[in-house]
């Protein structure tokens, strides 16, 4: 331990010499280490770091699926013979979102992002209120107390963290709620935007029931293995369950399953590849940061070769030699990760600030220990791999043709080939990144001259809940958005306004094609279905292509009828026009669902992104058909964001 202390106070003597090569040295590592661990933080809090919950790796994420949707929510009366008839889950829980509107808690009026859940999720996710306490299963039935459970960050928020909510009732779209408790703030790691829980209530009457077993109400389902069962074993038993299934319920089952996939890869999603393609990439710049090293670490062997063969010919051996030059090396590279630390720290907040907001765990992205002790080893291992080589050189050059040598010494032979394959060895790793990065780049161009079919700049998107309490009538929501749109195209900096349920991609509606033979059960087509008002081509900039668009007389007094998109004109009428068909949702033989006309062709718009597959469109008439909640969308003669405050301002002036 005391020649490895003398080592070191040697190297920390020998780089305070020689401050240029230092200062350089230690610049170019910390560039290299810094990448390192900026990234790191990112892999290590979304892909490595366990969900913060009870034994995470048992919890499972469950999907139906069919060939048209294949990872689609839960009906009701699937999930819940999924909770009663499976073998395999401990403990299962049902859950959608929804937004609610939060009013006398303060000035203003508040949307609330909520997710309602059914009472498992507190023995599936083992986690529980840090204040209050959580639902119990009477409060999970119809005609139910309303209760909530608040989100720790909106407790904050909107109440100062005050323990004396609970208890107290809060009014969310015009019903009153008791408050029972508040989730802890690491609660939301798969709901990141969560503001408050309220039990999912069956309401059977509305979303569920057996009549309406094909109805899939965005419940997505959350499940704890047994001990001993495997995801594969678990894949098994619901694919057993959903086949059963099919063959009791054929016109709502027929050729659907179920997915089982652990909740961390449903968490993330598909950017572990992505998130390891960065990784890797870095990797390469600190692999070329070291041959870089390397090389300033041969150029200056050649002073030191005299003293190195001094110290052997007064006994030390050649071990000894490459221990010390390798703890300076080591030495190097730890001023390189002290650096590199701080420079990560800056990387880190660059990253966070530029994710997109949809990144999952964005929020528990940091330097924490496990990234320090990374940025340590990499420190270390760096430092041993650009060290290795020099050392082994200037340990085994001849002393006695280095003692003879007059004058500075001047490289070996043996030096210069080394330096020249850590030169290759530099160009060939610049090389894979910079085909790399240009395969990236072509990537990206592709995607950004990609046509979206849709205005995708200058555009302000807003959601608005509209509350049963006070807009339970079609007409009442009607005139709500009639009223809005005409303040909000009053507002200056408006060039056209329009509402939207959802904003891009509708629901998945089935359907049937007037003329043509009823599908067998589970080949029914679908396609999403989307309902806007008017002006909403005008403002998203969507082209008609064929026909008229939705008038503002499309009522519900008047025959109904839709738009479609240019793909569902191709796949199902091609060759012929479209206009005047007639297409119905449901089956042949349901009277409540009517005959709508196709009036219009629009362009078609990639709703799910440039670079994924998309499927067909049905656009209905807002004002037909409307919905207690929509997106409003309006195109600006400036900057989106700036118009924030009129737009709030114009829907305050309304209610």
């Amino acid at each position: 331990m005391e020649n490895v202390w003398r080592d070191i106070q040697y190297g920390a003597r020998m780089l305070r010499k020689s401050k240029g090569f230092t200062a350089i040295a230690v610049l170019t590592l910390a560039l290299g280490i810094g990448a390192n661990t900026a990234v790191f933080s990112v892999v290590n809090a979304v892909l490595l770091r366990p969900l913060p919950y009870g034994d995470p790796d048992r919890l499972v994420f469950l999907t139906e699926w069919s060939e048209q949707v294949p990872n689609m929510s839960f009906s009701v009366a699937n999930f819940k013979d999924l909770r009663d008839q499976n073998r395999v889950f401990k403990s299962v829980f049902g859950s959608n979102s929804t937004s609610l509107i939060l009013t006398g808690s303060g000035p203003e009026a508040e949307r609330v992002n909520v997710r309602r859940v059914t009472s498992g999720m507190f023995d599936t996710l083992q986690k529980t209120p840090i204040l209050g306490r959580a639902f119990t299963p009477d409060e999970d039935k119809p005609g139910a107390a309303r209760v909530v459970l608040l989100g720790e960050g909106f407790w904050e928020r909107r109440f100062g963290r005050d323990p004396g909510i609970v208890g107290k009732a809060i009014t969310l779209s015009g019903e009153s709620f008791n408050v029972i408790g508040v989730m802890p703030g690491s609660f939301h790691t798969s709901w990141k935007t969560t503001d408050a829980f309220t039990p999912l209530l069956f309401l059977e009457d509305r979303i569920g029931g057996e009549n309406q077993r094909g109805n899939h109400p965005g419940i997505y389902v959350v499940g704890r293995l047994k001990e001993g069962v495997t995801v594969e074993q678990a894949r098994t038993d619901v694919k057993a369950l959903a086949k059963r299934l099919s063959e009791e319920h054929p016109m709502s089952n027929a050729r659907q399953s179920m997915t089982v996939e652990p909740m961390l890869n449903a968490v993330v999603g598909d950017l572990r590849p992505a998130l390891m393609l960065l990784l890797g990439a870095v990797v390469l710049v600190l692999l070329i940061a070291c041959a870089n090293v390397a090389n300033l670490l041969l150029s200056r062997a050649a002073d030191r070769q005299k003293e190195m063969a001094l110290r052997m010919a007064v006994g030390g051996n050649r071990t000894r030699l490459i221990r010390q030059l390798l703890t300076e090396s080591v030495l190097l590279s730890s001023l390189g990760g002290l650096v590199g630390i701080g420079l990560g720290y800056a990387g880190v907040r660059g990253l966070v600030a530029s994710l997109p907001a949809n990144v999952p765990r964005a929020d528990e992205i940091g330097v924490d220990g496990s990234v320090l002790v990374f940025t340590a080893v990499v420190a270390v291992l760096t430092g041993l791999v650009f060290g290795l080589a020099p050392a082994w050189k200037v340990s085994s050059a001849d002393m006695n043709e280095t003692l003879k040598e007059n004058g500075r010494g001047t490289a070996t032979p043996g030096q210069h080939r080394l330096r020249n394959s850590l030169v290759i060895a530099e160009i060939s790793l610049a090389l894979i990144l910079l085909v790399g990065a240009g395969l990236l780049l072509r990537s990206f161009y592709r995607v950004i001259d990609a046509e979206p079919g849709v205005r995708t700049a200058g555009v302000l998107a807003a959601n608005l809940p509209m509350p049963d309490s006070r807009y339970g009538k079609p007409e009442d929501r009607v005139l709500l958005v009639e009223r809005l749109l005409e303040k909000i195209q009053a507002t200056p900096g408006v060039r056209s306004a329009a509402f939207t349920l959802p904003l891009l991609g509708g629901w998945q509606s089935s359907f049937n094609i007037e003329g043509r033979p009823e599908p067998l059960p589970g080949q029914r087509p679908s396609a999403d279905t989307t309902r806007v008002t008017p002006d909403y081509f005008k403002t998203m900039g969507v082209r008609l292509l064929e026909g008229r668009s939705i008038l503002a007389t499309d009522r519900a007094d008047t025959p109904p009828v839709c738009l479609i998109d240019e793909t569902f004109a191709k796949t199902h009428f091609p060759g012929e026009s479209a206009l005047g068909k007639r297409v119905k949702f449901g089956d042949l033989t349901d009277a409540t669902s009517p005959w709508m006309e196709v009036v219009g062709v629009v362009a078609h718009v990639k709703n799910y992104g440039v670079d994924q597959p998309s499927r067909v469109e049905i656009y209905l008439p807002m004002y037909q058909r409307n919905s207690n909640s929509a997106t409003i969308v309006v195109e600006t003669a400036g900057d989106p964001a700036s118009l924030a405050a009129g737009l709030r301002e114009a829907v305050r002036s309304v209610d």
